[in-house]
């Protein structure tokens, strides 16, 4: 077969089956604090390391150096961030109205991300499936403010709220906050609540975590900054004041895996066919200023190509389908 491409090439369908992000990272062994370390990362990178999964996680691994230590990511719970359940509005411990009881919230053993109010209208952070009454909110009631005396959950007492009233009791002042000394002398379930560990230090949602057996646990309550274990690639909350070496997130690369049909009489699995093909599509890429773009096939039950199951007439070439991955590659400077 003549190897200079003596096929005519028809490009019939392209479709992108997924995109991915690909994240850089590099191990840099300087001692210092979670936010000593998120400074250098954001000056010299982009920030500390962000893991959101398993892949990211992988390329983690790979980095890591000097076992027996630890190493910083950019996994934070922020303990000052919580909400309302009544329309998710956000709450700030530091500015807004609070009644919190002396040391509360304290998140003891990283657990406790609801909020509890007893009869002298303190305060206290607590697990979210520890039973309690709860108190809701009632728009259209006189009273306004009702008193539940079955015990739930919190997320239990949020959806009775719902369903019989508006919502579970939203404290925006003192005002409202003397009307719980009114109710029953009980503990009571309101509608505070919070999401540990929810955003990364570029502020990317958490949807990845790789904690050792019994992490988080907030020893101490002091742990809320995340540090890889460089012997075994688990994570552990620690004081975020501990210096230890870090991981900064370096170039994002996108990656996106693309479908392709053709339709040829030449043999497509050709390794060299194959080599023509991706020079043709990758200068058309470079004329469309996508120069960087770096192409490769991806093979399927030790195939590239796979032919379409479907009739044809007796002149029209079999249709062919591949998978083609392509992903920045960023000129060295």
């Amino acid at each position: 077969m003549n190897k200079t491409l003596l096929f005519v090439l028809i490009l019939s369908g392209l479709s992108a089956l997924s995109t991915s992000i690909l994240r850089g990272h590099r191990y840099i062994k300087i001692l210092k604090t979670w936010a000593e370390a998120q400074t250098y990362c954001r000056e010299k990178f982009i920030d500390l390391a962000t893991i959101n999964n398993q892949d990211d996680n992988d390329r983690l691994q790979r980095v890591l150096k000097d076992p027996g230590t630890f190493a910083w990511i950019g996994l934070q719970d922020d303990e000052t961030r919580w909400k309302w359940a009544m329309g998710n509005a956000d709450f700030n411990i530091n500015t807004d109205f609070s009644n919190w009881r002396l040391s509360e919230p304290n998140n003891l053993g990283s657990k406790q991300n609801c909020c509890q109010v007893n009869v002298l209208t303190e305060w206290f952070d607590f697990p979210c499936t520890d039973l309690r009454a709860s108190i809701c909110y009632d728009a259209r009631d006189p009273s306004k403010y009702i008193s539940v005396d079955t015990f739930m959950t919190w997320y239990d007492a949020k959806t009775y709220c719902r369903t019989k009233h508006t919502d579970l009791l939203t404290v925006w002042n003192k005002s409202v906050n003397d009307l719980i000394a009114t109710l029953p002398e009980r503990r009571h379930w309101m509608g505070l609540h919070r999401q540990p560990w929810a955003y990364w230090s570029d502020k990317i949602p958490t949807t990845f975590t790789n904690w050792d057996s019994g992490q988080p646990d907030n020893e101490g309550s002091t742990e809320s900054c995340t540090a890889v274990d460089t012997t075994t690639g688990k994570w552990l909350d620690m004081d975020c004041e501990k210096k230890y070496y870090f991981v900064c997130q370096d170039e994002i690369q996108h990656q996106t895996t693309l479908k392709l049909k053709f339709q040829s009489e030449t043999d497509l699995n050709d390794p060299a066919v194959q080599q023509q093909i991706l020079e043709q599509l990758q200068t058309h890429m470079a004329e469309h200023e996508l120069p960087h773009v770096k192409l490769r096939w991806i093979e399927k039950d030790e195939q590239t190509f796979h032919k379409q199951q479907k009739m044809m007439r007796e002149e029209e070439p079999a249709s062919d389908s591949s998978l083609c991955e392509g992903r920045p590659e960023h000129p060295k400077t």
